[in-house]
């Protein structure tokens, strides 16, 4: 689940294997965590969003895709373990769904497919890793504002969105609603966000990024 938006070529070459076209509703489960997958899912169009539950109460949420040709399950494709997160609609979502011998035997037939595979997985791993190790090592201050600094610079493709409410978004940080809304309110007395219907919103870029950047030289 690295790669979000794949090549145009990439795809042609996946619907010459695929089956019916499927639909799904809003606020059903596409993929449930630890199932065995036996086919990829390219899905079409629609939102999703992806989460992970320890099974004590706690859940943490990564954030919702706006799928565009989006293909799920190729990491438990290339390594036949079950899927890690659960996958929900959060729109009504199109999708195909692919035999994985296909899906192997294109990477085995087509080197340069194989590589670009490689290649996403590599970098969103190293993406994925440095957020994780930020949140168990930095404060949830820094998170919070390092993840509006992105989303105000837009300079990142495969991002994936922010929750609308404010309990959704203390899970995608790992913690509590309590905690979540104390943090924000401290961002918000330094004047470096806002609320907003849309969630937070930067107001001083640059005061943000000296803020992002204090905590390294902490």
């Amino acid at each position: 689940m690295f790669q979000y938006h794949f090549s145009s070529y990439l795809v042609d070459q996946l619907l010459t294997f695929a089956g019916s076209r499927y639909q799904q509703s809003k606020k059903e489960v596409l993929i449930h965590q630890d199932q065995p997958l036996s086919k990829l899912v390219l899905v079409r169009s629609g939102t999703i969003s992806f989460s992970y539950d320890v099974g004590n109460g706690r859940r943490l949420l990564l954030g919702q895709l706006d799928c565009n040709n989006t293909l799920i399950g190729e990491i438990e494709a290339l390594n036949n373990n079950p899927c890690i997160y659960t996958v929900t609609c959060f729109s009504d979502v199109s999708y195909n769904l692919i035999e994985l011998k296909h899906w192997r035997a294109l990477l085995l037939d087509k080197p340069e497919l194989s590589l670009y595979t490689a290649q996403t997985i590599a970098a969103k791993f190293q993406e994925n890793q440095k957020i994780n190790l930020d949140k168990l090592l930095l404060p949830l201050g820094y998170n919070i504002a390092k993840d509006c600094l992105l989303r105000a610079e837009n300079n990142n493709p495969t991002l994936l969105r922010a929750y609308p409410t404010v309990n959704a978004e203390a899970e995608r940080f790992a913690t509590t609603e309590r905690a979540y809304r104390r943090v924000v309110s401290e961002l918000v007395e330094k004047g470096l966000v806002e609320r907003a219907n849309g969630g937070l919103k930067v107001v001083n870029l640059d005061k943000l990024s000296d803020y992002v950047e204090s905590f390294s030289q902490i």
